[in-house]
C-alpha cells in the first residue's frame, strides 16, 4: 500500500486480491458510501473524490489494473467491462 503518512512514508502493507476496501476502511478509516468526500494520499495523489469512487480510482489510476474478458477484449475499468458484457 502506498497510502501516504508525513514526512515522505507510506503504508507498505502488502495487498492481496480483493482487500484493498477493507485495507482502506480498517487500516485508513475510509468508510462510507455515495457523496461523502475523501483525500486520496495513495503516493501522496491529493486528490478529493467521493468515498464510493476512491476504491475504483486506486485500482485504476495507481495500481494499474485492467479487467479481461472470456472474449480476450481489455478494458482499464471495471465498468466498461460490465457494459461490454
Amino acid at each position: 500500500c502506498m497510502w501516504g503518512y508525513p514526512h515522505g512514508l507510506h503504508c507498505n502493507f502488502l495487498i492481496r486480491g480483493v482487500n484493498l476496501s477493507a485495507h482502506l476502511h480498517e487500516i485508513h478509516g475510509i468508510s462510507g458510501q455515495g457523496s461523502a468526500r475523501a483525500e486520496c494520499k495513495w503516493n501522496h495523489c491529493g486528490q478529493e473524490l467521493n468515498k464510493g469512487s476512491l476504491c475504483q480510482h486506486v485500482e485504476e489510476i495507481h495500481m494499474g489494473v485492467v479487467y479481461f474478458c472470456g472474449c480476450g477484449s481489455k478494458f482499464l475499468r471495471r465498468d466498461a467491462l460490465n457494459d461490454h458484457k
